[in-house]
């Protein structure tokens, strides 16, 4: 098995820029938004940290469950969201906080494009 390793500036978050105009993350999922940037302060094996990966394990308590209303019922319909949350998990797990800004920036722009209400004002 070949390892990829890749430097910081090499990682690229696709329409970061736009999803930085929508709906923040902070709005959609406030909890998660507030507990990834917690993260960043935590050690690896720190009792809240290990508590909050098995909670982005469960599909209603992570991050896109947040956002559904804490409900795992977007499992069956919404491919890209169930992919997405275990894109949070992942990343959350092996510490890749670079990895983590792309997925909450692909999260916002899935979520503005098919979940919002455009009868809502941002």
């Amino acid at each position: 098995m070949m390892a990829y390793h890749h430097r910081k500036q090499d990682i690229i978050c696709p329409n970061n820029l736009e999803s930085q105009q929508l709906l923040p993350l902070d709005i959609i999922s406030p909890v998660w938004a507030e507990r990834l940037e917690q993260s960043k302060k935590l050690s690896a094996l720190s009792l809240k940290r290990i508590m909050w990966y098995f909670e982005l394990k469960n599909p209603s308590r992570c991050v896109v469950g947040e956002a559904h209303g804490f409900s795992s019922s977007y499992m069956s319909y919404c491919t890209p969201c169930s992919k997405i949350g275990w894109k949070f998990m992942f990343y959350f797990m092996v510490r890749s906080y670079s990895k983590l800004e792309c997925t909450k920036s692909e999260f916002v722009k899935h979520w503005f494009e098919t979940h919002s209400d455009p009868h809502i004002p941002a």
